[in-house]
């Protein structure tokens, strides 16, 4: 009987165990990685459409990380935690170009684009993936006038 209860109570965590798969941990937020050659004027154009999204990008849990190849972060911790060449081979983005990429809560890669963000675009998908579909049944917009 010993046996049996030993083996039972064995194969219940086990079966507990794997519903619990390492690659299902998700990220406190998203991120949105901003990568360009030198702050100019499309990182400041970034910077202010961000600021004008601030509301929007907040409610997504959004965060934004911009790196340029001459030094540049923001926020500016970015810059001595990582080093920077490695984030632009990590994603691998060409250091001569801008290249934007949204980062979902599973760490995945959902979104690339270019020099310009079309954040309409960048909303809808967020608001398409099925954690935000879960997210939003659960609370009200708060930027919605």
């Amino acid at each position: 009987m010993l046996r049996l209860s030993a083996f039972i109570l064995a194969i219940l965590t086990s079966v507990w165990a794997m519903a619990y798969p390492s690659y299902g941990q998700r990220w406190p937020h998203r991120s949105v990685f901003y990568f360009a050659p030198t702050q100019d004027k499309h990182v400041e154009q970034f910077i202010l459409d961000t600021l004008l999204n601030d509301c929007a990008l907040s409610e997504r849990d959004v965060v934004t990380i911009i790196v340029t190849q001459d030094g540049y972060s923001k926020p500016s911790w970015i810059e001595k935690q990582f080093d920077i060449t490695t984030l632009f081979s990590l994603f691998q983005v060409n250091p001569k170009e801008h290249t934007a990429i949204l980062i979902g809560k599973d760490g995945a890669e959902k979104m690339r684009w270019g020099k310009t963000t079309d954040w309409h675009k960048v909303k809808q998908t967020i608001d398409n993936m099925p954690l935000r579909q879960q997210e939003m049944k659960n609370k009200a917009d708060p930027c919605s006038i």
